[in-house]
């Protein structure tokens, strides 16, 4: 049983919402891109390497990252979803043994100190994936978390499909996973784009895993502003006036 933990952080978006030609990921909060918020957080795990898929404009990414140690770089040609952007890592994670943690570039509030009893949780059993859920006030928009009467996932719905009863749960998925390195390529390879986009969700790949009778556990964080994304100029200036950091 190997302990090495990589980690994939997703970086390769354009940000269309943020009304800007920059990368998303290189927006400024409070003066600082929003990647190294989440690479500073990521280098404190000591992880046997990182992974960054860039795309949109990736060469002023790489440029304004690769002095960072460990650092390597897989690129996500067209954006076709979360799922297809992971699957991007691939050939870089070919034959590799442990488990690999998967952020965003445009969540820079999620913190070493609440990552790390999680990912301990997650080694120590060996776990085939683990899925961070947060509570938030309104969580439209977002997949809800459903969970049995013993506390136990049993399923992630969309909002588009959510009942009247389940709009009311407030314990949402915000995409932050750990996975077995051995167990996901499997699964991304079979994930369909059966939806109106025609991309690939990693979100489905959590139905996939318990199809296939993976050991899976959701862990509720306390704070949701750890992660809860960048999409707009507004979310950014709220992040600012917040003064978080």
């Amino acid at each position: 049983m190997s302990k090495e933990l990589r980690i994939i952080i997703l970086a390769a978006g354009k940000g269309t919402r943020m009304n800007s030609d920059l990368p998303k990921v290189w927006h400024k909060l409070n003066g600082k891109a929003l990647l190294d918020f989440v690479l500073d957080e990521s280098e404190l795990l000591n992880p046997k390497e990182t992974i960054l898929v860039v795309g949109f404009k990736k060469e002023q990414v790489i440029s304004h990252t690769q002095h960072r140690a460990n650092l390597k770089y897989a690129t996500q040609m067209e954006q076709l979803g979360t799922g297809h952007a992971v699957l991007q890592t691939a050939d870089l994670l070919k034959n590799k043994e442990g488990h690999i943690l998967i952020l965003y570039g445009d969540v820079p509030n999620i913190k070493e100190s609440t990552l790390r009893p999680i990912i301990d949780d997650h080694l120590i059993n060996n776990r085939d994936l683990t899925l961070i859920t947060a509570e938030i006030d309104d969580p439209t928009w977002y997949g809800r978390i459903i969970r049995d009467k013993n506390g136990n996932l049993l399923k992630i719905i969309e909002e588009k499909d959510c009942s009247d009863n389940e709009k009311k749960i407030k314990e949402w998925n915000p995409g932050i996973y750990i996975f077995k390195i051995k167990e996901v390529f499997r699964i991304l390879n079979s994930i369909k784009t059966n939806n109106a986009s025609k991309e690939y969700y990693l979100t489905d790949a959590i139905g996939l895993a318990q199809q296939s009778n993976m050991q899976i556990k959701a862990i509720k964080i306390a704070n949701s502003g750890e992660v809860i994304g960048i999409n707009t100029t507004d979310q950014l200036k709220e992040l600012e006036d917040w003064n978080t950091f």
